[in-house]
């Protein structure tokens, strides 16, 4: 059945204090925001403005990502000088610094609630125009039928949409919602500081218990696969075989909420080898291994538009044992979803030129 209405709300136009009010009143100031059309959808280009932002919060943004994203990058290459070069009291040093930044004790909740209102969130979200596109009553529907497993690919070098989506999901659209990343990532030096937004290990045990909680829960289906499937002229999406989400959906009868980012594979580039060395050593590791780039040359993501699409939730009932074909059919029932959640909306967002292709 066509769409009957097309909505997206730009949520880097919203007022300061929007993540400060109240449930009644945020979602009166929240509604306001919302743009909405008809079933012949928003004309072409018509939601790529780029969000006006003050040279002190994109510096902001650019330093914070500087650290987050060139952090590893600094440690990777002054560890291996370090080890080649240096003497051994210099290489104990940095084996300490190492420990201390990979294991030292995290913020805990009050920190991360603290974040999401902060003003460096805010100017996230100027930075990069976020947006929520969707169709008829998918939001509100989302909202009644939780808690979900969000599916948003894709993972580009960094899911940075996935990331900011953390606090724009639970201010904006009213779910309780927490993202997952890799174990790897939680031990990271400095980019493990990203997790402070509300992140989890990307593990069944994780993702259940915070099911369990009431908390919907995002995952990005490409993971590390979808790194090496970066490419400048179509969508990628290294999701075709991957039916993990559909497997644990059905084995704990949870709905599962299909959702697509524009502009993720553009913030960054990348550079790994055509022959899928590293693609098979990071997929061991379990740690994603390339060259990455992004505004003038450094570890800093480009300033470009980044719009979360999500369609209407898939209604899953419980199976303990599900089989292959249950499997098959719900993954195929989410990559459809998402295909034509990436069709619907292109043109507006100015992505009309790419095709959505699954490897």
């Amino acid at each position: 059945m066509a769409p009957q209405a097309f909505h997206a709300l730009q949520v880097f136009s919203a007022p300061e204090e929007v993540a400060l009010l109240g449930p009644e009143e945020r979602e009166k100031t929240i509604q306001k925001l919302i743009k909405s059309t008809g079933p012949e959808g928003f004309p072409p280009l018509s939601l790529t403005s780029q969000a006006a932002i003050s040279m002190s919060e994109e510096l902001l943004v650019m330093l914070v990502m500087f650290i987050w994203m060139g952090g590893p990058l600094f440690m990777f290459f002054g560890g291996l000088a370090v080890f080649l070069l240096g003497t051994w009291p210099v290489k104990a040093a940095y084996v300490t610094l190492a420990a201390f930044l990979a294991y030292h004790p995290m913020p805990g909740k009050a920190f991360t609630a603290a974040l999401i209102r902060s003003q460096f969130t805010r100017a996230l979200y100027k930075y990069f125009s976020y947006r929520f596109v969707w169709c008829d009553d998918q939001a509100e529907f989302a909202r009644a039928h939780g808690p979900w497993i969000g599916t948003g690919p894709p993972h580009g070098v960094l899911p940075f949409a996935n990331l900011i989506g953390i606090p724009a999901i639970n201010t904006f659209l009213g779910c309780s919602f927490i993202g997952t990343a890799a174990s790897v990532v939680f031990h990271t030096p400095v980019l493990r500081y990203m997790t402070l937004f509300g992140v989890v290990t990307v593990d069944r045990k994780s993702i259940v218990k915070e099911i369990q909680r009431g908390n919907c829960v995002g995952i990005v289906p490409d993971g590390v696969a979808g790194i090496f499937r970066t490419n400048r002229h179509k969508e990628l999406l290294a999701m075709k075989d991957k039916k993990g989400v559909a497997r644990l959906a059905l084995k704990t009868g949870t709905n599962v909420l299909p959702a697509y980012s524009y502009g993720n594979t553009a913030a960054f580039s990348c550079w790994y080898d055509r022959w899928g060395i590293l693609e098979s050593v990071s997929r061991k590791a379990q740690a994603s291994l390339f060259l990455y780039w992004g505004r003038g040359f450094l570890p800093i993501p480009r300033r470009v538009q980044i719009t979360m699409a999500f369609g209407k939730v898939i209604e899953v009932a419980k199976v303990e044992n599900p089989s292959e074909e249950e499997v098959d059919q719900l993954h195929q029932r989410i990559l459809s979803a998402t295909k034509e959640m990436f069709d619907l909306h292109k043109h507006s967002l100015g992505w009309g030129d790419k095709e959505m292709q699954f490897v």
